[in-house]
Parts: structure tokens; sequence; C-alpha cells
């Protein structure tokens, strides 16, 4: 029998189903905090996202800023600022933000990727410059983006990096869990 109710009440079932599956297509994110206690010397802190020579489009999403920075300088395809975080993608060759840093402080941001599963690979680094913007140590953390693999993240002791659960998970749960409770509800009636 068809009611009003009862497609209102599959409506709203597949609208919850379209919202849990959307985060799906959110990329990895990460956790870094960078402790430059033993780096004295280093002044800045540079982010890089430069993709392969046929990288499919990605873009990488730098938020939730934390320590003593105190400027910035964008080159490429860089779009934001220290409060709302950053967004680089990878077209154009070479794309990075170079943070200013206060030396010997700790050093925290949440880097989120979005892209294709096409093409070769991206690449993020993170390194440490000094004031000649000289690099100190190379590429301090890599994370290596290839469609089809698993990233691959490469970081020193005193450097600690951590996936975060991704949306899609926490959201897949909410929603299986809400139409669980729906499904329950009707067959009780």
């Amino acid at each position: 029998m068809f009611t009003t109710k009862a497609l209102f009440t599959r409506a709203l079932l597949a609208l919850t189903l379209l919202l849990g599956a959307l985060p799906a297509f959110a990329g990895p994110t990460y956790k870094v905090a960078i402790d430059t206690a033993s780096f004295s010397t280093a002044r800045y802190l540079d982010l890089q996202f430069i993709g392969l020579s046929n990288a499919g489009p990605a873009t990488a999403y730098v938020s939730n800023l934390n320590g003593a920075f105190t400027g910035f300088t964008p080159d490429g395809n860089v779009s934001g600022d220290l409060s709302s975080g950053f967004t680089l993608g990878n077209a154009g060759g070479f794309n990075a933000v170079t943070l200013d840093i206060a030396p010997g402080g700790l050093f925290q941001f949440d880097v989120r990727f979005d892209g294709s599963d096409v093409g070769d690979g991206t690449t993020f680094s993170i390194g440490l410059l000094d004031a000649a913007w000289e690099d100190l140590l190379g590429a301090l953390v890599r994370i290596e983006l290839m469609p089809g693999t698993p990233d691959v993240v490469d970081a020193p002791a005193g450097v600690a990096i951590a996936a975060v659960p991704e949306p899609s998970d926490w959201m897949l749960l909410a929603s299986g869990l809400f139409l669980l409770g729906v499904t329950r509800r009707m067959q009780r009636r």
C-alpha cells in the first residue's frame, strides 16, 4: 500500500545511505607532529606536493596547524593561510608552501589527500630548512601516493605521523546503526 509516510521514510533512508557513502570518496588523512628541539638552526618547514610526469590530479589539504608559525611563502598551485590551512594541488610541477617557524618548538598539522586513481603517483614531502633556505635533512617525511597501492609513509625517529580514522568509517557505522534502528522500529509496527 502506497502512503505518503512510506514514501517519506524511504526517501529518508535513501538520503541517509547517500550521506553515509559520500565520505567514502575522501582520501587518507595523517596527523603529523615534528619536534624541532634538536634542530636549533631550523627556521622553515617546507611542505611540497609534487606529481610525477603523468600523475592524475590530486590535492593535499593541510589543516589544524599548531605551533609557533610566524609566516608562510606559497609557491605554485597553493592557496590558503595559517589560520584556515592550505590547499596544494599537484599540477604544474613544483607546488610548495614554506612555513616560517620559531626554532625549537613542536609543530603539528593534519594532511588529507584527495586524488584520482589514474596515472603516475604524487609525493608529499616535509623538510626543514635553515635561515639560508638550505636543506637540513633532505625530505624529513615522505608520503608517496601511488594509484592502486597503499600509501608509503617514511618518517624518521622524532617525527610522529599517524593515520587518522577516515570519516567514511564513522559515517558508515552511524548509517548502519540508524538503518538498523529504523528497520527494527518498522518491524514492530
